[in-house]
């Protein structure tokens, strides 16, 4: 696994292995918590009349199995958009510019998830672009931050609390 990494830092400069487990572990909880937060109050406050039924139906289905198939429809996502985009995007940026700026960091964040919902912002780009680009887009940061498998780890885990938070605030606030 540590060739793995030190490959993967040498020719794009992100990780797949933390360098500081305690920050990671930390940012990891934080995002998970932040983003449940965040994507109740954009579902069930500002724009729960704006969602279909069919969402809310899925959103306030039972839980298991939903929860662990949503779990691993996640840990592909961080697998296309995260490790294969995020990286080789990273990696092209590496041979062209000397040094990597945060301003890069955040194009190639931001692009990398764009990849993943590009169609979705198009189709309703406000709602979607807080819901799933910038949410996808803090996936993007724990890699960039800390490595694949703190994206892994939390995008994969966010589902335990957002879940269900969401049915039982989208029930709540039934319309």
């Amino acid at each position: 696994m540590q060739k793995i990494d030190n490959f993967l830092w040498a020719h794009s400069g992100l990780r797949l292995l933390p360098t500081d487990r305690r920050k990671a572990v930390r940012d990891v909880l934080i995002a998970i918590l932040g983003v449940s937060l965040f994507v109740v109050t954009v579902d069930a406050v500002v724009f729960r009349q704006h969602l279909s039924q069919t969402y809310v139906d899925f959103s306030t289905s039972p839980l298991w199995p939903r929860t662990a198939v949503v779990s691993a429809i996640a840990a592909l996502e961080e697998f296309k958009y995260r490790l294969l985009a995020m990286t080789a995007m990273a990696a092209a940026a590496k041979l062209a510019l000397p040094r990597l700026s945060p301003a890069a960091a955040v194009t190639i964040i931001v692009a990398a998830q764009f990849i993943n919902v590009g169609p979705l912002v198009l189709a309703d780009p406000l709602y979607a672009s807080l819901r799933y680009w910038l949410v996808g887009s803090v996936w993007g940061w724990l890699y960039w931050r800390h490595g694949w498998l703190a994206a892994l780890a939390g995008h994969a885990s966010v589902h335990a609390l957002l879940d269900p938070m969401l049915a039982l605030a989208l029930t709540q606030s039934a319309a």
